[in-house]
């Protein structure tokens, strides 16, 4: 088997995480998923529906003003009969066809902070509705890095199957000669033939799930043909454990989810002040300016009229609705309170966990260099006694398992440790 050569980008996590440069072709497909992926298209909609209904809430501020028109058949009406210059005369004091039409404006003056509370609610609304466009964005291009660094993952494992195959194709012709000369066993060839049978269906594997993640691909940036340069299977790991405190307390800072948590927080308080305003009074005025008939003397006739006035209302008695709504809120705040708690225990262990395997990850591809080397080596001799004919299939067979195992998990490990850095900067609260 030829030798094996991986090239990884360069990785290395600090106590600080330093920015990484990425490929063209893989910052390109980010920006795509940013522009096509439908989730979101649906947030970015969401967000601005938020942002309308802050300015719906604002326009509390403003005046109301309607135009009215009224029309009322009115029988039987009030009526007198009065003596006027000696003479009985019935006098009418409401039309039977009443016409009402003005223009009527409403303002509130002062609600107490009502008003204000609700915009606040609408504005914290739409911070939490940006937030989640964030973490979007900031999942959709880990998710893409994820998707374009197994593509390459795969295709290098399917590398080192076909130099498997390869290897299989050979031993089979080696021993269907030795086979002829009576060298060799119809057993010996069926083991050979069984193994390229058995490294073709691990192609078949691989390539499967190799489609699987171009489809991925697709979906998360809406191309039916991404690019993938061959930058996505060159990567070479340099790694290192991390300080947990010093990147905690980096994590707790910038990490989205907490991030997220947090706005909810201020969401409920928001939620708290607003139910404790909405039992306050509020004092408006109101004025209307229009024509109407109805006056005395001639009821039948329009007249210009004025009508203008302040209101207060003063909640009494509402059923303790006022008193319930604000103890929910203050139940909802502190399970928000509670959900920080959690996100920010959650992102303790995940660090803990995700340094223990850098870790261990790196150990055992230290170990693996050896074992690589090892295998090779063993290799070479094995096929130097086959082509001798000294060596029994099932020595031939353990030599060629071994190199390919050791190339695959070196492979693995790898990969596993690019994973690795990608997650440790997601939860860092970066952006790729």
């Amino acid at each position: 088997m030829k030798p094996f050569n991986l090239f990884f980008i360069t990785l290395l996590i600090t106590t600080t995480a330093q920015a990484q440069s990425i490929p063209d072709d893989l910052r390109g497909l980010i920006n795509q998923a940013n522009t096509n992926y439908p989730r979101l298209k649906e947030q970015q909609q969401l967000l601005r529906a938020g942002e309308v209904r802050v300015d719906i809430a604002r326009a509390a501020y403003q005046p109301n003003i309607t135009g009215n028109g009224t029309y009322q058949y009115v029988t039987p009406v009030a009526k007198a009969t009065l003596p006027v210059n000696g003479n009985d005369q019935t006098i009418q004091f409401q039309p039977n066809h009443n016409m009402n039409a003005n223009i009527g404006v409403g303002q509130t003056i002062y609600d107490f902070g009502r008003t204000d509370a609700s915009i606040r609610q609408a504005a914290d609304q739409v911070q939490l509705l940006s937030r989640n466009i964030e973490l979007t964005r900031q999942t959709l291009g880990y998710q893409v890095a994820a998707a374009y660094y197994g593509i390459g993952f795969l295709q290098k494992s399917i590398v080192v199957q076909d130099s498997v195959i390869k290897v299989a194709q050979g031993n089979i012709q080696i021993f269907a000669n030795r086979l002829q000369n009576g060298e060799a066993l119809q057993y010996d060839l069926l083991t050979q033939q069984v193994r390229l049978k058995t490294a073709q269906n691990r192609k078949i594997d691989l390539q499967n799930n190799l489609e699987r993640q171009r489809a991925l691909l697709t979906y998360l940036t809406g191309d039916p043909n991404p690019a993938i340069s061959p930058a996505a299977a060159q990567f070479e790991a340099q790694v290192q454990p991390f300080t947990l405190e010093g990147s905690l307390q980096t994590a707790q800072t910038n990490n989205k989810e907490v991030q997220l948590a947090q706005d909810r927080v201020r969401v409920a308080q928001t939620d708290v002040l607003a139910n404790e305003r909405s039992g306050r009074p509020n004092l408006s005025f109101n004025g209307s300016a229009g024509f109407k008939n109805g006056y005395l003397p001639d009821i039948a006739a329009m007249r210009f009229n004025v009508a203008a006035g302040v209101s207060l209302s003063v909640p009494i008695y509402s059923g303790k609705r006022y008193s319930l709504q604000n103890q929910a809120a203050r139940l909802n705040l502190d399970a928000s309170r509670y959900a920080v708690e959690n996100a920010n225990a959650q992102l303790r262990q995940n660090l803990e966990q995700l340094n223990a395997d850098i870790r261990s990850n790196q150990q055992r591809l230290q170990n693996l260099e050896t074992q690589v080397l090892q295998a090779r080596k063993a290799l070479e001799i094995a096929q130097i006694r086959l082509r001798s004919g000294v060596i029994t299939p099932v020595e031939l067979q353990s030599a060629e398992t071994g190199i390919e195992e050791a190339e695959l998990a070196r492979l693995n490990y790898q990969y596993q440790l690019l994973l690795n850095q990608l997650e440790y900067k997601r939860l860092l609260g970066e952006n790729l």
